[in-house]
């Protein structure tokens, strides 16, 4: 374990854990008051304490528990979460202004809670991977935890090229007679190179290989597209294309926990499957509350969205202007450093300048790819973005 740590600590690898207070959008660090750009509160909807005054105002005692004591499938189903499930589905099976695909009955989709989108991915994941004669083929920048959740399951998987629809294409081609199911797997907004799956091209190949499931995950989208806040897929008018949607609530939404939107059939299996639903104390009551609050007021954060892609793609071009190479095609923008060392060079150096965002390293994205990582929201000025690329420059 000792040589472990100090090969980590050569490679400059090394993890550890900093401590800070938050102070709206900075946060507190080394005895030093920086902006901060590490957080995933891309609506700033964490710190809104308009936001939270409303909400205990109107919160009922009967949600004002601070532990559920059990699994929900053992005596943790309150019924605050029922409630909010419900609500979601609704939303998410009302009609599509985008959408060219007129709804159905038998395409009516479920909501199913889950502590953490880690847990939803790990067991949902490893209980398809039960079904007989399945292939999952994942995008290569695959979270972690889909990364686990096949390593756990019984199936095979294969994984193509990061966004290379070629490369998906070759594998279908070779696979797609062998097996009865073939889920495909991807992120709608990626979580380090910040760009889009091409989510219309995913979706063709559904159309002409009959047993693809489609699985996307958007926990770096949800709350941050579409009028309804109800994510990048919705935007496209393609949700309803999707077999297992996932939205994380611990990121836009400021909130905790995930839920997969499904159909009816495969919401049970993962309540029967899904080892980490099965076997976890539910969240609080008092937590899902809270996200069922944040998902009625989405529709209200039109400007915050429209304020988070116009500051977004004034960062990105004029990082491009000033020859920096970055990747991002929304409010995650990486900065290229290549080497561990040169990426903890840069971050020592902007935060120095008042800039607090860590370096990105193995196993968080692949070696030789280290960035600095400026995970942007809303209510950044147009001062704060010129700080950042001054601190750059200097």
């Amino acid at each position: 374990m000792k040589q472990i740590l100090e090969n980590l600590k050569k490679e400059n690898n090394y993890r550890f854990l900093k401590t800070i207070q938050y102070e709206g959008k900075y946060v507190l660090y080394q005895g030093k008051k920086v902006l901060n750009l590490a957080g995933n509160d891309y609506l700033n909807i964490a710190k809104n304490e308009n936001l939270r005054e409303e909400f205990f105002r109107q919160i009922q005692k009967k949600d004002f528990f601070l532990s559920s004591s059990s699994s929900r499938s053992l005596s943790g189903n309150c019924s605050v979460y029922e409630k909010f499930e419900n609500d979601l589905a609704q939303k998410m099976n009302k009609t599509n202004p985008h959408s060219l695909k007129q709804m159905k009955s038998k395409d009516t989709k479920e909501v199913l809670h889950f502590n953490s989108g880690y847990q939803l991915n790990l067991s949902c994941i490893q209980a398809l991977g039960t079904l007989a004669n399945t292939l999952f083929i994942a995008d290569k920048s695959i979270h972690a935890s889909v990364i686990d959740g096949l390593r756990l399951s019984t199936s095979t998987f294969v994984r193509f090229r990061h966004n290379d629809m070629s490369h998906l294409e070759s594998l279908l081609q070779q696979h797609y007679k062998k097996y009865e199911n073939i889920i495909l797997i991807s992120e709608a907004l990626f979580s380090m190179d910040g760009d889009f799956t091409k989510l219309k091209k995913l979706i063709e190949f559904k159309k002409q290989y009959k047993n693809i499931l489609l699985y996307i995950d958007e926990a770096h989208s949800v709350g941050c597209f579409d009028e309804s806040g109800l994510g990048f897929a919705r935007y496209l008018g393609l949700d309803q294309e999707i077999d297992f949607l996932v939205f994380t609530f611990g990121k836009a939404l400021a909130s905790t926990g995930a839920c997969i939107i499904t159909k009816k059939e495969f919401k049970e299996f993962f309540i029967n499957k899904a080892r980490a639903f099965i076997y976890s104390t539910a969240l609080p009551p008092l937590n899902v509350a809270w996200t069922h609050f944040i998902f009625e007021k989405l529709s209200t954060f039109t400007q915050q969205r429209h304020n988070l892609q116009e500051k977004s793609q004034f960062l990105k071009n004029t990082l491009l202007q000033n020859g920096f190479e970055v990747l991002g095609q929304a409010h995650i923008i990486s900065l290229m450093c290549k080497s561990n060392e040169k990426a903890d060079e840069l971050a020592n150096r902007i935060l120095q300048c008042g800039i607090f965002a860590p370096a990105i390293k193995v196993p968080s994205v692949a070696k030789n790819t280290a960035r600095i990582r400026f995970s942007l929201h809303c209510d950044l000025d147009e001062e704060d973005l010129e700080k950042i690329v001054k601190s750059l420059l200097q």
